[in-house]
């Protein structure tokens, strides 16, 4: 492990939930202070505490990711927790950096995320990576010298507070993460005609029920199709409605002549 690497899995690196929760008094690459907080060396026991704090937690997850998002595998490795959790009625807050907001794999992790009611916030700069779990038990990345060098495990209950108060604090003055964003990360607003159009393109209709519904000739509905899927950066009318239905952003309720 190379002194400038951070052990504490980002996002795109955590397994999903499995091994066992160390110890206090001594797991493998661990030592504990007396104080309340572990220090944790060894990669494979920060992932299996990791994993068995995420499979437990049965109020909150709090999480701030420093950085440029999340990686291209991130909703394979990271995903299916996140929605095992939030199927739980786990509150899922996730705060990113304001750079992940034009990152391609944060959208798609966000397009997913979202609609299933995981919170996800975007601030100008992230220092360090912190979870905290049930507002009794935080992780964050350890550093000496600069550089990453394990993780922190804080079970100090005035410290985890400590900790739970600036990320609230930090969390109310973020920025929601849309649903789409432009090159510059601005919130593009999606209107009800675009709404009804991207859903009837992702039931498959045709251009001529899109005409039907808008009551519009079959030209000017196709400029709406072809605006929509260069906005959605689409290769297909199907994938523009699928990543729309995958955002939320679809008005179901429309209804053909």
């Amino acid at each position: 492990m190379s002194p400038g690497h951070d052990p504490l899995p980002s996002p795109d690196g955590v397994p999903p939930p499995a091994g066992v929760l160390p110890t206090l008094d001594g797991p493998p690459g661990s030592t504990f202070s007396g104080s309340g907080v572990e220090t944790l060396t060894a990669t494979q026991t920060i992932v299996d505490l990791l994993s068995e704090l995420i499979a437990t937690s049965t109020t909150s997850l709090w999480g701030a990711h420093p950085g440029a998002g999340f990686g291209a595998d991130h909703i394979d490795t990271w995903w299916g927790p996140v929605s095992e959790m939030a199927g739980r009625d786990v509150e899922v807050r996730t705060m990113l950096q304001h750079s992940t907001r034009t990152q391609t794999a944060t959208q798609s992790y966000a397009a997913l995320a979202l609609p299933a009611g995981v919170l996800i916030r975007t601030v100008p700069m992230i220092p360090a990576r912190t979870l905290i779990f049930d507002g009794v038990v935080a992780m964050a990345t350890r550093f000496v010298d600069g550089r990453s060098a394990g993780a922190l495990v804080i079970h100090e209950p005035g410290l985890v507070a400590y900790l739970e108060r600036g990320y609230d604090a930090e969390w109310a003055l973020a920025q929601d993460f849309p649903a789409l964003v432009d090159a510059e990360g601005r919130p593009v607003e999606i209107d009800q005609t675009a709404r009804t159009v991207l859903a009837l393109l992702a039931d498959g209709h045709k251009d001529e029920v899109v005409a039907r519904r808008l009551g519009c000739s079959v030209r000017t509905a196709r400029r709406h199709i072809s605006s929509l899927m260069e906005l959605l950066e689409s290769g297909s009318r199907f994938q523009a409605g699928a990543r729309a239905a995958q955002a939320g952003l679809l008005d179901r309720d429309a209804q053909l002549d």
